[in-house]
C-alpha cells in the first residue's frame, strides 16, 4: 500500500470523523486502492467499477468488500452506504452527468458524501449540485469536497 493512499484515507476519515465499522463505498473504485488503508484497519468497504479485471482485483485485495462491475451511471442509491466516495471526476463527460452522479451518491449515503481530486473548474457546479441535494455540511479541503447529509 501506497504512503498515499494511507495518507488520503486518513484525511478523508478525519474530515468526515468516522472510524472503523463506518460502510465506505466508492464509485469509479479501480483496483481499490483508496479503500485497501480503510479495510486494514476495520471499515467496511465496498465499491462499483466498469472494469471487470479491476472489481477481481479489488475483492482479491480485500477479502469481505463487497464489489460489483457496473459503471458509475448504474449507482442503485436503494442500498445505502455510511459514505460515498468518488474520485474520478476529472474526467466525467459533462455537468449534467456530474449533478446526476452526485444526486445519486447524495441519495445512496446515510451520512456523508467526498468528492476527491476534483478539478477546480468543477467545484462550483459540484458546490450547487450538493445544494440542490440537499447537504446539511459542505466544505472544500484543497482539491476534495465533502458534504454532510
Amino acid at each position: 500500500m501506497s504512503e498515499g493512499w494511507l495518507e488520503l484515507a486518513e484525511n478523508v476519515a478525519e474530515s468526515l470523523d468516522i472510524g472503523p465499522g463506518t460502510r465506505v463505498f466508492e464509485v469509479d473504485c479501480g483496483r481499490g486502492e483508496f479503500l485497501v488503508p480503510l479495510h486494514q484497519n476495520g471499515y467496511i468497504v465496498g465499491g462499483i467499477d466498469g472494469d471487470p479485471e479491476a472489481i477481481k482485483a479489488a475483492i482479491q485485495a480485500m477479502p469481505g468488500g463487497l464489489f460489483q462491475t457496473a459503471m458509475a451511471s448504474a449507482l442503485d442509491p436503494a442500498v445505502p452506504w455510511d459514505v460515498v466516495v468518488c474520485r474520478s471526476l476529472a474526467g466525467a463527460p459533462s455537468t449534467d452527468y456530474i449533478r446526476g452522479l452526485v444526486a445519486r451518491m447524495f441519495a445512496k449515503a446515510t451520512h456523508a458524501i467526498a468528492l476527491l481530486a476534483v478539478p477546480e473548474p468543477h467545484h462550483r457546479p459540484l458546490m450547487h449540485a450538493l445544494s440542490e441535494a440537499g447537504a446539511k455540511a459542505i466544505q472544500i479541503e484543497g482539491a476534495h469536497i465533502f458534504a454532510r447529509v
